[in-house]
C-alpha cells in the first residue's frame, strides 16, 4: 500500500484503475487519479500535455467530468471519469465519515476490461 499525504489519494486502488465501464467511462477510484490520467494524455496533433480547465460535479449520474485543453493548439477534450464502482464510493464514505451522503443511486458499474 502505497502512503500519501494528498487527501485526494486512495490507497486502495485496484488494478481496474483506469480501465473502460461497458459505457466507456474510465473507472477512476480517487480524485487524485482523475488529473493523473489527463496528465499523461498528450495532444494528437502536437504531442504537448494537456491542462485541466474545470471538472463537473456529475455525482448523481455517479460521473464527474474533466475538462482539458491542449496547451498546443487549444482544443478541449473532455473525459468522463465512473465514480459510482464499490472502491471509490468506499474511500469516499471513509474520508467524509458522517458527511458521506451517496447521490449516486444504481449499483456501482465495474470494468467492462482492464485493457486500456
Amino acid at each position: 500500500m502505497r502512503v500519501s499525504a494528498d487527501p485526494g489519494y486512495n490507497p486502495y486502488r485496484t488494478d481496474e484503475l483506469f480501465a473502460l465501464t461497458m459505457d466507456g467511462f474510465i473507472i477512476a477510484q480517487d480524485i487524485a487519479c482523475q488529473h493523473e490520467f489527463v496528465a499523461t494524455q498528450r495532444c494528437p496533433e502536437t504531442g504537448k500535455p494537456l491542462k485541466v480547465i474545470a471538472q463537473i460535479n456529475r455525482s448523481f449520474q455517479g460521473l464527474n467530468e474533466v475538462v482539458a485543453v491542449s496547451l498546443g493548439t487549444g482544443r478541449q477534450y473532455n473525459f468522463i471519469f465512473d465514480i459510482s464502482n464499490d472502491v471509490y464510493q468506499s474511500w469516499w464514505a471513509e474520508s467524509m465519515g458522517d458527511f458521506y451522503v451517496r447521490l449516486f443511486d444504481g449499483p456501482g458499474r465495474t470494468a467492462a476490461s482492464v485493457n486500456y
